[in-house]
């Protein structure tokens, strides 16, 4: 079995959540489909239970140093990526684990065979234990390798108004810069309501390093609004999506189905 698989590579009958986990599982899909998804490899489960199954640390040869290099050289992505949990629980349609393990961003190459580890570690987290409480879960682990997008503006988009549930209408959150910190609640975003027909129904400006402009022009809220449309209509779920602009471009970085709408 090969461990190690680009997005494009993995095959129909390897895109499985028990396989590649739920959030390699959307982005490969979504990157065949040539959406703007960034390149980005996955480190599948069985890597990870061959270790876990003799009870060892986790150790890569010279061989799997070697694959991650080649892999990431192709990428031409500053010299950095991102390295992002991939568990076989996560962004499935019923639960999401959203910020239950962890991820890295920016990660130099050489660092990279380390914060997989610390990935895969995390799927063992208190805060993951504590959220599985209760849930009838076989929890495994893959781990995303993924191109480091440095975005002049970023985001989550919703393609059903999360808060009333209205799905005649699209909620797109923006801030300047990478969303980890939109993520984490820690950030306020400027907020935009896009029709159906994707009409600009409304705007909330938050300032953001005393820039009291829109972070994002109407044709780009139009593009994004588009975009989610797209892949809601590809998975036939309602979805949210972080996605990113570098240099003019937008991209999806992850695509999880809404579990909190009916």
């Amino acid at each position: 079995m090969q461990h190690f698989l680009t997005f494009k590579e993995i095959s129909n009958e390897q895109l499985t959540p028990d396989l590649v986990g739920g959030k390699a599982n959307s982005l490969a899909r979504l990157c065949q489909q040539n959406f703007p998804v960034p390149e980005g490899f996955v480190i599948t489960t069985e890597f990870f239970n061959l270790f876990s199954e003799e009870n060892k640390p986790i150790e890569f040869s010279e061989r799997d140093i070697k694959t991650i290099n080649q892999y990431i050289d192709k990428y031409n992505s500053h010299g950095l990526v991102a390295v992002r949990s991939s568990a076989s629980v996560e962004d499935s349609s019923s639960q999401s684990y959203a910020g239950q393990f962890d991820s890295f961003l920016n990660v130099e190459k050489d660092n990279v065979p380390e914060a997989v580890k610390k990935c895969w570690h995390s799927a063992h987290n208190i805060r993951a234990q504590r959220y599985a409480r209760g849930k009838n879960t076989n929890l495994k682990m893959a781990v995303i390798v993924q191109k480091m997008i440095m975005p002049e503006v970023s985001g989550v988009a919703f393609s059903v108004n999360p808060v009333t549930g209205n799905k005649d209408s699209m909620v797109i959150e923006s801030v300047l810069g990478s969303n980890e910190l939109l993520v984490q609640g820690a950030i306020t975003p400027d907020l935009y309501i896009v029709g159906s027909d994707f009409t600009i129904l409304d705007k909330k400006i938050v300032p953001q390093n005393k820039n009291y402009q829109q972070k994002l022009s109407d044709d780009q809220i139009v593009e994004i609004a588009r975009l989610v449309a797209d892949v809601k209509d590809f998975f036939n779920v309602e979805v949210d999506v972080e996605w990113a602009i570098e240099n003019g471009k937008l991209f999806i970085l992850q695509s999880r189905p809404i579990t909190t709408v009916q």
